[in-house]
C-alpha cells in the first residue's frame, strides 16, 4: 500500500509540473512570403522528364523570427503553405504551362542527399496558363530552413522540346509556428 501511495504521489507531481510548464508557454504562428526566386529554363531537344532548375537558397530564419520578437530556438514547425509559379517569356511565341503535364517542387540539404517533395501539380491544367499555384503537401521542413543554405529543385514532364530560354518566377510562402515562455 505504501508503494502504491508513493507511485500515486510521484505521478501527481509529474502531472502538476508538466501542466504548470504548459501554462507558461505561449504559442505563436505567422505566415511570410518567404522567398521569390527565378529559374531560367534553357532550350533542350529532349522531352519527357526534365529538371527545370535547381537553386541554392540562403536561409535567414534568425533575421525573420527576430523581427517577430522570438528566436530560432522557439520554432517548432516550418511548412510551405503556397508555391506560385509564373512564366516570364518575352518571346513572340511565349511558352505557357501547356508545355508540361506535371510539375513538382523539392527541397534538399546542400549535398542533395535528403531530397523531399513538398509541392506539385499533376496533371497541370491546360488552357494557356502563365501562372500556376502548386498543390502543397503538409510536410515538416524545419530541418531544411534551419540550415544556412538549402537547395530548391523544380522539375516536370514536358510534352515538347524547348526552343528558347524563358524564366519561371517562383514565390514560396511559409508558416512558422513555435512556443515562447510567458
Amino acid at each position: 500500500m505504501k508503494n502504491l501511495l508513493s507511485i500515486l504521489l510521484v505521478f501527481m507531481f509529474i502531472t502538476l509540473s508538466t501542466s504548470c510548464d504548459d501554462e507558461n508557454l505561449t504559442g505563436f504562428s505567422f505566415s511570410h512570403d518567404y522567398s521569390t526566386l527565378t529559374i531560367t529554363v534553357d532550350p533542350t531537344t529532349m522531352q519527357g522528364d526534365l529538371e527545370l532548375g535547381v537553386l541554392e537558397i540562403e536561409s535567414d530564419i534568425q533575421g525573420l523570427v527576430s523581427g517577430q520578437g522570438v528566436g530560432v530556438d522557439n520554432l517548432k514547425s516550418i511548412k510551405v503553405t503556397a508555391v506560385k509559379l509564373e512564366i516570364e517569356d518575352p518571346d513572340p511565341n511565349p511558352y505557357t504551362f501547356d508545355l508540361t503535364t506535371k510539375i513538382k517542387s523539392e527541397i534538399s540539404n546542400l549535398a542533395g542527399t535528403s531530397l523531399i517533395e513538398f509541392a506539385g501539380k499533376d496533371p497541370v491544367p491546360t488552357g494557356g496558363l502563365t501562372e500556376l499555384d502548386l498543390d502543397v503537401q503538409d510536410v515538416e521542413l524545419i530541418n531544411y530552413f534551419n540550415q544556412t543554405k538549402f537547395k530548391f529543385n523544380l522539375s516536370g514532364f514536358t510534352t515538347a522540346p524547348i526552343d528558347h530560354s524563358f524564366n519561371v518566377k517562383i514565390t514560396l510562402s511559409a508558416t512558422f509556428k513555435g512556443e515562447v515562455l510567458k
